[in-house]
């Protein structure tokens, strides 16, 4: 399965450079980097997966299958 269309990397990057809100116990910092939502619901263990900055409420899936969906990591550094 490939990455949702929603995966840009512009947010990502945006994301990444307003490292604030990634030291909080409920946003997981591996997905937000990736540009995802990344809010954890702390009792579940579930994580939004939607776009950074989405509108309306978080959509929280198993976290097993939110980092089957993100994109992959680059080990050349490319996005």
């Amino acid at each position: 399965m490939g990455a949702p269309a929603y995966w840009s990397t512009d947010t990502a990057v945006r994301r990444a450079a307003d490292t604030s809100e990634m030291h909080n116990a409920s946003v997981d910092e591996d997905a937000a980097k990736k540009g995802a939502c990344a809010q954890v619901h702390l009792p579940t263990g579930r994580m939004c997966i939607l776009p950074h900055g989405h509108k309306g409420s978080c959509d929280f899936i198993p976290a097993e299958a939110a980092y089957a969906s993100l994109p992959p990591h680059r080990s050349d550094g490319r996005r």
